[in-house]
């Protein structure tokens, strides 16, 4: 064998990482979202789809249908799809 072959690469260390201070870390944002968030969503969610259901199960006679002295007929569910626009809308910004 030959010289070259006899001899075997020296590995060194790995250097440590260097400290970095506490001034320079970047502070990572765990904030979600409020506390209030999720219930207001949730009731959009909820609200939009009672208000359709009440107007199709009283037919068209309430929430604001020819029983009440304010008469949206359909745009009742324009209403409700709506509130659950706004909820669906909420959700898009969910953390």
């Amino acid at each position: 064998m030959s010289e070259n072959e006899k001899k075997t690469p020296k590995i060194g260390k790995r250097q440590a990482k260097p400290a970095v201070p506490d001034s320079v870390k970047v502070a990572k944002n765990k904030e979600g979202n409020p506390a209030w968030f999720l219930p207001v969503t949730i009731t959009f969610l909820i609200v939009g789809l009672v208000w359709i259901m009440v107007y199709y199960i009283s037919q068209t006679l309430y929430p604001l249908g020819s029983g009440t002295p304010i008469n949206l007929g359909a745009g009742n569910i324009i209403v409700g799809f709506g509130l659950m626009m706004v909820g669906f809308g909420l959700l898009t910004r969910w953390k």
